[in-house]
């Protein structure tokens, strides 16, 4: 077995040896492509700033020459008009004909340059250097007698012609040389200078480049060797580079080969895994489903029960006055708790699936709460409670008919949540840019913990709080939901004795504060409230 395994071997590395000889290298290599890339980007880079310096020095030598020509323009015209005005008074021409000479001496040796003079038809009436070479300016003439500048380039010279204007008109025009040989040759020390850094540079950065590519080319062939290892069975049980880039996560990712397997499980174990907690939130969820139905079947029961015991009463004492209006009575109960249980059911399925449609209007919320109270204190007086309510005029914009459920709502639980001869209170406060609703009452403390739980569909606290008066327990859900749908908030904000106040003006009585807060109605940009 050994000497076959060996013989294998060996055939494996000749047939490998065999596959490298007849594996032929086509176009240049890494190691010399990426050094030639890198000097042609370089010499593309440096061409470009080269240019865009050169052409900016050329813009700005160009503007400098014609900024000095027209101030020294503006002095000649200056100068001449000058002695034209202090002179005798006389006709441009005439003034030209005798003045223009000695001014254009004057002037070529203020300003260092030649200056000629012409009149105003074109005619020569001045040159500081007469015995000079003259240049053809007639087509430039024309256009300075019009009023306009021109110049004309020659190599370095320039001749620069403008228009020389009087208090009465054209008085002739002034012809000034000059030379740009100075900027020439710094434009060609510059231009010489970019030549040769930017060739230093290229061929500096060349050798640069070539040493390292040198070295990541020597690394990638040791990765490729590693690979052709692995495809001859020969698996690397350390790192070949010691780099921490790209050719080092390479060489990590070969040698992490060997570990496939074990993290294949590890992957399977982790897919196991979110699979249970898939199946444990499946089995929450058919929790939660059962106990809606558990909870919604004992509350469908309980009337229901209650009737038929009646309805069996009633098959065997028929003829009982005093029963049949106590059935009477009851059935028309458990009927009406029937049906509002369904009702409830159904208008928090809406909210919950359907966005809610809603008939929002400016509502006076002091009158509906002067309403809802008016409603509820017959039945706050049967229970001998104390209800009182204090109310500011307010406005705000919400649907009233469910504005009023609401409120009946919270106040009917404060009745039927109540210890007899306790109180009751109604009241409305402006905040800022909303209008707070709290309804307080005296009845059993709800404990902090259950503040929440007590907005949740079906939810039952002690026994204090059962719902012994046909509650459905879908109210405050209900109510919440419709408050947040008209962009208010309905919460318990106190449950004890902290700071409550009842209808006779007392404080730190025990009790628990709803609140309802709604969005003030704003009109041209005021607050419509009352003083308070």
């Amino acid at each position: 077995m050994n000497e076959h395994h060996s013989l294998h071997q060996q055939g494996s590395l000749r047939s490998t040896d065999q596959q490298k000889r007849k594996r032929k290298p086509t176009g240049l290599s890494l190691r010399w492509k990426f050094p030639l890339v890198l000097a042609a980007l370089l010499l593309f880079t440096v061409g470009v700033l080269s240019w865009l310096v050169l052409t900016g020095i050329r813009a700005n030598q160009t503007d400098q020459m014609e900024r000095s020509l027209k101030r020294q323009a503006e002095i000649v015209e200056m100068r001449v008009k000058q002695s034209y005005l202090l002179g005798v008074r006389q006709s441009p021409e005439d003034f030209m004909k005798k003045q223009a000479p000695q001014l254009a001496v004057e002037l070529g040796v203020s300003s260092n340059m030649r200056v000629i003079l012409y009149d105003g038809q074109g005619h020569e009436v001045g040159n500081s250097l007469p015995l000079a070479f003259r240049t053809d300016v007639s087509q430039a003439l024309s256009y300075a007698i019009q009023g306009k500048i021109a110049y004309i380039t020659e190599g370095s010279a320039i001749t620069y012609l403008a228009p020389l204007q009087g208090p009465d008109g054209l008085l002739g025009v002034v012809q000034l040389h000059s030379s740009t040989e100075a900027q020439q040759q710094f434009y060609r020390a510059i231009a010489h200078l970019f030549l040769w850094t930017g060739g230093a540079v290229l061929v500096l950065s060349f050798i640069l480049g070539l040493g390292y590519v040198s070295r990541q080319t020597r690394d990638i062939g040791r990765l490729t060797r590693a690979s052709e290892q692995i495809s001859a069975g020969h698996y690397p049980e350390a790192r070949l580079l010691r780099r921490q880039d790209e050719l080092g996560r390479l060489d990590e990712g070969i040698l992490q080969m060997s570990h496939v397997i074990r993290k294949s499980i590890t992957a399977l174990e982790n897919e196991k895994l979110r699979l249970e907690e898939a199946v444990q939130r499946l089995r929450e969820l058919e929790q939660q489903q059962k106990s809606f139905i558990g909870n919604i079947s004992h509350e469908l029961k309980t009337p229901l029960t209650s009737i038929q015991a009646y309805a069996d009463l009633l098959d065997m004492y028929g003829d009982d006055p005093e029963l049949l209006r106590e059935a009477r009575e009851s059935i028309s109960k458990e009927t009406k708790r029937l049906y509002e249980l369904v009702e409830d059911s159904l208008r928090l399925s809406v909210l919950d699936k359907y966005d809610f449609e809603l008939h929002t209007e400016a509502v006076e919320l002091h009158s509906l709460l002067e309403d809802a109270g008016s409603r509820i204190r017959g039945k706050a007086a049967a229970r001998g409670l104390n209800f009182s309510i204090d109310t500011v005029p307010t406005q705000v914009w919400g649907d009233p008919k469910h504005l009023m459920h609401i409120i009946l709502n919270l106040l009917d639980n404060a009745v039927k949540y109540n210890r007899d001869g306790g109180w009751i209170t109604l009241s409305n406060r402006v905040e800022q840019d909303t209008v707070m609703v709290y309804i307080r009452n005296s009845g059993p403390w709800i404990p902090r913990e259950k503040w929440d739980m007590i907005f949740e569909p079906f939810a039952t606290l002690s026994r204090d709080r059962s719902r012994q008066d046909s509650g459905t327990g879908l109210g405050l859900p209900l109510a919440r939901r419709l408050a947040e749908r008209m962009g208010g908030e309905l919460q318990l904000t106190a449950s004890d004795h902290s700071g409550l106040e009842n209808g006779n003006g007392h404080t730190n009585v025990s009790g628990n504060e709803f609140s309802l807060r709604l969005p003030l109605l704003v009109h041209d940009g005021s607050l419509l409230t009352a003083d308070c």
